[in-house]
C-alpha cells in the first residue's frame, strides 16, 4: 500500500541518552529476603543484519505504547537528530520548528479518542496522536523516517510534509490528495493501524499463521513465506506489503538488486538505530492507579509490564520507602487490551497492606524489570490513614407527634469495634443506639472498618415545630461524646392531610370512594364524614390498610387508609363532600368535595357475529346492556328494515362481566332469524332503552346462503296406459325465482318445464315465495317397461344441477 522504493538516507547511527529508557535504581529498598533488583539499559546502537526477524518486526508492547514519548520528548529527539537543520529561503520549516494549525478531531470509537484543535508543533502532533490512538511516538517517528526521510533531513521538502507517512500513497497510483498534510498524515496512518489491530482477520497478512508475501511490487521477484508473530508486524506488512530480500538484508544501510524492497527492513534498523532493540529491552511500563487508605490499612493496585515478555512481572510497594510487598502483576485488565494487545491483559496488580498506623504515608510502586532494561518507578501517591475522634453521619431522620425516627452511621476511627450514639436535642438526650448494625458499602467507602456501623432507631420526647438533632458517638478509647453529625428536622403539625384516590360510581345505582387521611399530630386513625348531596351519608374511620403510605409519609404506619361502598344511588349527577375530622391542636378540618354521577344513557349494543345458518337462515350474537339498570333488556331483530324476532340480551357471557364490573355477565344474546331469502342483508340487533335515552341498534351485512338447488320429488307414479306424472319443487338458494326442471326416462330427455306452481314451503323458506312446486306427465311409453325417471333442477349462481331419480314400471 505505502511507497518502499525511493533513494535511501543513510540515518543518523548514535546513542541518544535523552530518550534512552530511565533506570530506576532501588538499591537500599529491602523486603527482608525479596530485593528489587538493579538493572542496566542497553543505549541503542547500529543494527547487524543478523537480528532481524521478519516475523517479529516489533513487538505489540512497543509498537502499541501510547506513553512511550511526551511532546517534550518528542521535541528534544528532534532537536537532537538534526541539529543542524535551518530553515532555507523558499522552504518549509525543519521538522523540530515546525507548526500547524490543525482542526480538532472526533473520537473514532475503539480506535482513537478525541484531539482538540489548535496551533500545535510537529513534536505536539506526533505526542497527542499516539497517545490519542495507542501508537508509540518512536514508532511513528521511525515510519515518518522510512517513508520521507523527514525527521533526519536538513532540507525538508513540501512533498515531505504533504505526504508524510505515505498513507494513500500507492506504489502503482498517485497519492490521494484528499490526506494531504503533516498532521493529516501522522492521524491517518495511526488511525489505520488501530483498525489493522482491531479486525486482524479481515486483512491479507495475520499474525499467528504462515503468508506468503512479495519481495517486490514487481510480483515477477516472487514471494516469500514468513509466520508473522504479532499483530504490530502483521500491520506493518499491510501498511507496506513487502518483506526484504537477501541482497537487501546484505546491504542493511543501502541498497539491493532490482527486486529489493525496504520499507519494513528500514522501519526495523531506524528503530534499532534511535531507539534499541524494537523486540526487546525495554524496561516495565504501567502506572499506580489508586491509593485508599482504611483502618489499619492501605488498598494500592495498578498494572505493570514488560515489554519483552507477555509473562506477568512482579510490582514492589514501598510505604515511607520501606518495602511492604513484593506482589506479581498478573491480574486480568480488559483495559489493556488496546495497547498490550487482545491476548496480553494479564498485568494488573492489587494488594491490601496491614499494620499501618493511622497518619500520612507515601506510597510508591517499582516495576520490576525482566531481561535488558531496568526497574521503574510506576508512580508515588500520598494517602491518609484514619484515626481518631469518632465520625459519623446522619442518613435520613423524621419526627412524628413527638417520636423521631433517625438512621445513620457511626465509626471510632481507632477500632473496627462497634461504637454507640447519642441523639440529642437541643442538649437534652433523647437516646442511646447501638453503632452495630449492617450498612452495605460503608466498608467500601472506609477500608477497613466492615460494614456493620450502621444505626437506626425511634426515639420519644421530640418538641414540636424545627429543632436541631445532633448525633454524638462514643470514643471508645477514653469514653468521651464526640459529636459526629447534626441535622435540621421539622415536626409536622396542623389539619389534616386528605387524599381521593377513587370516586366512581361504576354501575347503577353505586358508588365506591377510597383514598387516606392523616391528623400529622398523631399516628392515630382519623375520624372521617361523607355527606351526598348535602345529607350524612357515613361517619367511618381512616384505619385500613393502604401498602406504601408509611414510606410515603414516614412514622404514620400504612393503616390510615378509607374505602365506602354504597348502593341505592339515584340515577344522575351527586356532590359528595368528604371530611377529615381534626384530632391535633388546629381544629380545622380538612375537607373536598367532588362530583360524580351514576350511569346513565341509552342502552350500548354489539353485534359480535352475524353469518348465514343455512337455506332461508342467519345467525346472529353479540352483547347488549343499559347503563341505568343490571337487567337484561328487551331486543328486537330485523333484516332489510322488518321486524323479524324478539328477545332478551340474557345470555352469560363471562368477558363481558370483565369488561363491565358490576353489571354482571348475564348481557349476552345469541339469535337464529328465519325466513331470509336470497341475496345481501342488513342484520340489526336493537336494544330497547331503559331510562334516559333511546334505542340503539347495531348493524351488520349478511350473505344469504348460496349454493346448490334443493329438489324435492313428491311423485313419481304410471297413473295411465303408456304415462308416467313427475310432481315435486325446487328452489335455488341464490334467487327466487322459478327453477326450469328438466325431466330424463332412461336418460333420454322428455320435458323442460318451470317449478312455478303454488305449493305452501314452511317458514324455512317463507322469504322465497310460494311459487316453486312442479308437475308434468310423460306420454308414449311402453306398457310392463320398468324405466328410471330423473328431474334436475337447473342451477343458477353459485353452485351446480341438482338431480334426483326414481324407478317406476309404466302401466
Amino acid at each position: 500500500m505505502m511507497q518502499t522504493t525511493r533513494p535511501r538516507r543513510r540515518p543518523l547511527r548514535t546513542s541518544l541518552a535523552m530518550v534512552a529508557a530511565l533506570a530506576v535504581a532501588v538499591t537500599g529498598l529491602t523486603f527482608g529476603t525479596v530485593l528489587a533488583e538493579q538493572t542496566t539499559t542497553e543505549p541503542a546502537s547500529a543494527a547487524t543484519a543478523s537480528a532481524f526477524d521478519p516475523g517479529n518486526i516489533i513487538s505489540d508492547a512497543n509498537f502499541y505504547d501510547g506513553s512511550a514519548m511526551s511532546a517534550s520528548g518528542v521535541q528534544s529527539f528532534l532537536n537532537s537528530v538534526a541539529p543542524n537543520c535551518r530553515q532555507q529561503s523558499g522552504a518549509p520549516k525543519c521538522l523540530k520548528d515546525f507548526t500547524q494549525n490543525v482542526p480538532a478531531i472526533k473520537a473514532v470509537a475503539g480506535r482513537c479518542a478525541a484531539i482538540a484543535g489548535g496551533t500545535k508543533s510537529g513534536a505536539t502532533i506526533i505526542a497527542q496522536v499516539g497517545a490519542a490512538c495507542g501508537i508509540s511516538q518512536k514508532a511513528l517517528l521511525v515510519l515518518l523516517q522510512k517513508e520521507q526521510g523527514i525527521v533526519a533531513t536538513n532540507a525538508p521538502t513540501n512533498w515531505m510534509y504533504q505526504h508524510a507517512t505515505g498513507f494513500a500513497c500507492p506504489d502503482t497510483a498517485p497519492c490521494d490528495p484528499a490526506y494531504r498534510g503533516f498532521a493529516q498524515q501522522v492521524y491517518a496512518a495511526a488511525l489505520q493501524f488501530k483498525r489493522y489491530q482491531a479486525s486482524p482477520t479481515y486483512w491479507a497478512y495475520q499474525a499467528g499463521r504462515n503468508n506468503s508475501i512479495l519481495l517486490n511490487p514487481n510480483a515477477a521477484c516472487g514471494r516469500k513465506t514468513v509466520y508473522i508473530k504479532n499483530q504490530a508486524t502483521a500491520g506493518l506488512y499491510i501498511y507496506t506489503p513487502y518483506t526484504p530480500n537477501t541482497a537487501a538484508m546484505n546491504n542493511l544501510y543501502g541498497t539491493g538488486d532490482s527486486c529489493s524492497a525496504y520499507g519494513n527492513r528500514n522501519f526495523w534498523r531506524m528503530y534499532t538505530d534511535w531507539f534499541g532493540s524494537p523486540t526487546g529491552g525495554s524496561s516495565p511500563i504501567g502506572s499506580l492507579d489508586t491509593v485508599t487508605g482504611g483502618f489499619g490499612q492501605i488498598v494500592v493496585s495498578g498494572w505493570t509490564a514488560d515489554p519483552d515478555t507477555t509473562a506477568a512481572i512482579r510490582a514492589h510497594v514501598y510505604v515511607d520507602g520501606v518495602g511492604k510487598a513484593s506482589l506479581g502483576a498478573n491480574g486480568q485488565r480488559a483495559d489493556l487490551g488496546g495497547r498490550l494487545g487482545a491476548g496480553n491483559t494479564a498485568h494488573g496488580y492489587s494488594t491490601t497492606l496491614t499494620g499501618i498506623r493511622s497518619g500520612k504515608h507515601n506510597v510508591c510502586v517499582y516495576g520490576i524489570n525482566t531481561g535488558p532494561g531496568s526497574n521503574v518507578l510506576l508512580g508515588c501517591k500520598d494517602v491518609a490513614v484514619p484515626g481518631g475522634t469518632p465520625t459519623g453521619a446522619i442518613d435520613a431522620a423524621s419526627s412524628v407527634a413527638g417520636s423521631l425516627t433517625i438512621r445513620g452511621w457511626a465509626i471510632d476511627r481507632d477500632t473496627a469495634a462497634a461504637t454507640q450514639v447519642q441523639v440529642r436535642v437541643g442538649g437534652k438526650t433523647l437516646g442511646t443506639l447501638s453503632a452495630n448494625q449492617k450498612k452495605s458499602g460503608l466498608d467500601k467507602a472506609k477500608p477497613g472498618y466492615g460494614d456493620n456501623h450502621g444505626y437506626s432507631g425511634t426515639v420519644k420526647g421530640f418538641p414540636a415545630g424545627t429543632n436541631t438533632v445532633t448525633v454524638h458517638a462514643k470514643d471508645l478509647s477514653n469514653g468521651k461524646w464526640v459529636q459526629v453529625a447534626s441535622k435540621s428536622v421539622k415536626q409536622a403539625t396542623g389539619y389534616p392531610w386528605l387524599a381521593v384516590d377513587e370516586l366512581a360510581s361504576k354501575a347503577p345505582g353505586k358508588l365506591l370512594v377510597r383514598g387516606w387521611a392523616i391528623d400529622p399530630d398523631t399516628t392515630g386513625a382519623v375520624r372521617m364524614a361523607f355527606y351526598l348531596d348535602g345529607k350524612g351519608l357515613a361517619s367511618p374511620w381512616a384505619d385500613q390498610t393502604k401498602p406504601g403510605l408509611g414510606t410515603a409519609k414516614p412514622g404514620y404506619g400504612d393503616d390510615h387508609a378509607y374505602r365506602l361502598e354504597r348502593s341505592g344511588i339515584s340515577a344522575g349527577k351527586h356532590t359528595l363532600c368528604i371530611i377529615a375530622i381534626n384530632q391535633g391542636p388546629k381544629a380545622v378540618n380538612a375537607s373536598t368535595c367532588r362530583s360524580f354521577s351514576t350511569p346513565t344513557g341509552p342502552p350500548k349494543v354489539t353485534v359480535d357475529a352475524a353469518a348465514s345458518a343455512g337455506l332461508g337462515k342467519i345467525a346472529v350474537s353479540g352483547t347488549a346492556y343499559d347503563p341505568d339498570t343490571t337487567a337484561a333488556v328487551a331486543m328486537t331483530w330485523t333484516v332489510d328494515g322488518k321486524q323479524v324476532a324478539t328477545g332478551k340480551a340474557d345470555v352469560q357471557d363471562t368477558a363481558f362481566g370483565r369488561k363491565y364490573p358490576g353489571y354482571g355477565n348475564g348481557h349476552g344474546y345469541a339469535a337464529t332469524l328465519t325466513g331470509i331469502g336470497p341475496g345481501k342483508h342488513t342484520v340489526c340487533s336493537v336494544a330497547k332503552n331503559v331510562g334516559g335515552g333511546a334505542d340503539t341498534k347495531s348493524c351488520a351485512t349478511v350473505q344469504a346462503a348460496s349454493g346448490n338447488p334443493t329438489l324435492l320429488l313428491d311423485e313419481v307414479s304410471s297413473p295411465a296406459a303408456g304415462q308416467v306424472k313427475v310432481r315435486g319443487w325446487a328452489i335455488d338458494p341464490d334467487t327466487a325465482d322459478a327453477l326450469r326442471v328438466h325431466v330424463y326416462v332412461d336418460g333420454v330427455p322428455k320435458k323442460s318445464i318451470a317449478a312455478d306452481q303454488t305449493k305452501a314451503l314452511g317458514t324455512t323458506y317463507a322469504g322465497y315465495g310460494t311459487n316453486h312446486a312442479f308437475s308434468t306427465a310423460v306420454q308414449g311409453l311402453t306398457s310392463g317397461a320398468s324405466v328410471k325417471v330423473c328431474a334436475y333442477a337447473i342451477n343458477t349462481g353459485a353452485g351446480a344441477n341438482t338431480g334426483v331419480c326414481k324407478s317406476v314400471t309404466v302401466r
